[in-house]
């Protein structure tokens, strides 16, 4: 391998990927701890998108936020490794961006849906791809609490189904139970150090 360790964090819409990547990035050093306080371990992958930025966010912190324009151009010359159109928005994953990281020694995290995991996969096959799997029940009801639409949560339920089917497909499977994040960190927290030495 001739570039740093991936490690993607995957799985159905509310599954608590985001919630997850963003506890162990707050404390990273803690979390993963290096004699002499050396460059911090993990850094982010930071996907595009070209839906509206919402309150709080950071361009090239949650996204690099793009044109419609300038992200259809940039597929047309081949920067993205891959990408998708989820609810009238383009998402995607800029070889631009994968690039400048590969250049460091730390590794790479980031967070991708379950389409985008598999393509990285093929793409980088030694990329280690944890899926955030959570009970039905407890993501329907996390969907709804977003106030989905009636028509949208149908959509988005259906999809989940099918997303929950291809965990088996990635390098390891965490469940994400309702009040368990703690857990659910320590036993993420545990597979990456498996590969982050």
């Amino acid at each position: 391998m001739t570039h740093p360790p991936i490690i993607i964090v995957t799985g159905p819409s509310g599954a608590g990927k985001s919630t997850v990547v963003d506890a162990i990035l707050a404390n990273v050093g803690a979390r993963f701890p290096r004699p002499g306080g050396v460059t911090p371990p993990l850094r982010k992958f930071v996907t595009c998108t070209t839906r509206p930025r919402r309150p709080g966010e950071k361009n090239g912190r949650d996204y690099h936020f793009m044109t419609r324009k300038k992200f259809e151009q940039d597929i047309k010359d081949g920067w993205f490794f891959e990408h998708a159109e989820v609810y009238g928005n383009l998402y995607g994953s800029s070889r631009r961006v994968m690039e400048k990281l590969f250049k460091g020694k730390s590794p790479i995290i980031g967070v991708l849906d379950v389409q985008g995991a598999k393509t990285v996969k093929r793409v980088i096959p030694e990329a280690f791809i944890i899926f955030i799997d959570a009970p039905k029940k407890s993501l329907v009801t996390r969907l709804k609490d977003r106030k989905t639409d009636a028509e949208e949560l149908k959509r988005r339920i259906a999809k989940m189904e099918m997303e929950k089917k291809l965990k088996k497909s990635f390098d390891i499977a965490i469940m994400n139970p309702d009040g368990k994040i703690k857990e659910t960190l320590k036993k993420v927290e545990a597979a990456i150090k498996r590969i982050v030495k």
